[in-house]
């Protein structure tokens, strides 16, 4: 497998579930849950599901919803949804009830209102739409109609201001956006019109630069900035004033991943080989911890008081990677000496290329090939010997290949594939014996590709398509203890 610099995969760790009293389930004789899907339906209308004792009935509504950004808060799991009627708009189902409903049609119309980048922080869940007025600006959301609201028209006129970049530190909410005096600069705001506000403008008049990597560090923003001339690491303070941390003339700077005071980010300079770097909030600069060769240091994943990452894999376009190691699993706690290799799973050049770094309860979750089980489910403390498979969910060279993990309150929801049942969901809390598949949505060996995993207990939403239809929005129940999971309803 190749790599290629320059591109890089954002995992959105979004939620998971809790399954009490599962023992070992070989394959083919799991506890296996119906699943109700739970089509478009109007807000007047809604697919009542009768939770947690094991019967459920759901009203069919309009289909076709094509659900998409998923994203779980305060009990209810909120998305964007097309019905073919209105458009692209907010949709949401308030969890255990199971019921689906639009929350409001912003824009009326077949174009819709593109809900996008949808970012929870505190009772709200704020996201970018365009209502054909105001072009693409901030909204926010309580889950009601009358509390879906503009925040700010930062730029009159259907141009819109196109926020983008949306993070959370503490009571503010930075982004990006032009306001047609400024150029594109950053942003904040604390959710009311009067306290949106220009943080700080990094070039004075119509010019701007290039903002991006905005990650909440600290009580602090970390951003990089790009102009013809040099990348700069800036980490901007609660007062909004940014401190110069470290530049560069060659290269880029990305995968900024905050362990403590302390941030690392990968440097590429275009060498064939990707560094990681590491700075703290004290200021004082930066240093270089190591260089790898091939594909960048990549998923910077923090775990206690360091950050685990994968390192040593071939580059996209040829480039050799470790030629001792391979892809494998690296770690640092931001000193020379520190920055070491977890374990070498697959000895030899091409490695185990591990994939979907998660933390869950102190132990990092992860896919890796060791070369004769295929890809499968792993874990590590971070020590040698606490490095091991948790379970060879399909047996051979061919591997499960999980994907799509996601950690919630002690469980992992996961998609793998089986020759028995395709590719379906599945749990683990960790262990071999209580990792076992969920559902069986599309029958036999076909797949129902679950993806974008959120819990919003007591149940987990997810997308996946049953082979008869499209992609639609699926739920699945549990209760804590019993058994593994309880039946939501029955296919149509």
């Amino acid at each position: 497998m190749k790599a290629w610099h320059g591109i890089r995969m954002l995992a959105l760790v979004l939620f998971g579930g809790v399954v009490g009293g599962c023992g070992p389930v070989p394959e083919g004789q799991g506890a296996q849950a119906e699943v109700e899907t739970l089509p478009g339906v109007a807000a007047a209308g809604g697919a009542d599901l009768e939770g947690g004792r094991g019967k459920a009935k759901a009203r069919q509504g309009p289909s076709g919803l094509k659900p998409e950004g998923l994203v779980g808060h305060d009990g209810r799991v909120f998305f964007s949804a097309d019905d073919g009627e209105r458009g692209r708009e907010l949709w949401m189902s308030p969890g255990e009830s199971g019921c689906v409903s639009l929350v409001k049609d912003i824009r009326a119309g077949v174009p819709g209102s593109v809900p996008r980048f949808l970012t929870p922080m505190g009772k709200w869940v704020y996201f970018v739409a365009d209502d054909g007025v105001h072009g693409p600006e901030l909204w926010r959301t309580d889950g009601t109609t009358v509390g879906t609201t503009l925040v700010r028209d930062v730029l009159p006129g259907a141009l819109g201001s196109a926020p983008r970049g949306l993070t959370p530190v503490g009571d503010w909410l930075y982004f990006t956006a032009e306001d047609g005096g400024h150029g594109r600069e950053l942003w904040r705001t604390d959710g009311t019109p009067e306290g949106t506000v220009l943080a700080h403008e990094f070039v004075a008049g119509p010019g701007s630069l290039q903002l991006m990597e905005l990650t909440a560090w600290g009580d602090g923003l970390a951003l990089v900035s790009y102009s013809d001339d040099e990348a700069v690491l800036w980490r901007v303070g609660a007062e909004g004033a940014p401190l110069r941390v470290y530049s560069t003339l060659v290269g880029v700077l990305v995968s900024l991943r905050p362990v403590g005071e302390r941030l690392f980010f990968v440097r590429d300079a275009g060498m064939d080989e990707g560094e990681l770097w590491v700075t703290t909030a004290r200021g004082g600069g930066a240093r270089r911890l190591r260089a790898f060769p091939g594909a960048l240091p990549a998923q910077l994943t923090a775990m206690g008081n360091a950050v685990y990452f994968t390192a040593g894999a071939e580059g996209f376009l040829g480039s050799a990677g470790d030629v001792l190691h391979g892809g494998e699993l690296w770690r640092s706690d931001g000193t020379e000496w520190g920055t070491r290799l977890v374990r070498d799973i697959r000895p030899g050049p091409t490695g185990s290329l591990p994939s979907n770094l998660v933390v869950m309860d102190g132990v990092l979750y992860f896919a890796a090939d060791d070369g004769w089980r295929g890809r499968e489910l792993w874990r590590t403390d971070g020590s040698l010997l606490g490095t091991w498979l948790v379970s060879d969910i399909q047996w051979g060279a061919q591997g499960s290949e999980p994907d799509q993990l996601v950690a919630r309150e002690g469980r992992l929801f996961f998609a793998a594939t089986t020759t028995l049942h395709g590719r379906e969901a599945w749990t683990s809390n960790g262990w071999f014996w209580w990792t076992h598949q969920l559902t069986d949505i599309a029958p036999g060996a076909a797949s129902s590709d679950p993806r974008s995993f959120v819990y919003v207990g007591p149940e987990v939403f997810f997308l996946a398509g049953d082979g008869m239809s499209e992609e639609s929005l699926w739920a699945l129940p549990f209760r804590l203890g019993g058994s593994c999971a309880v039946p939501v309803g029955r296919r149509r």
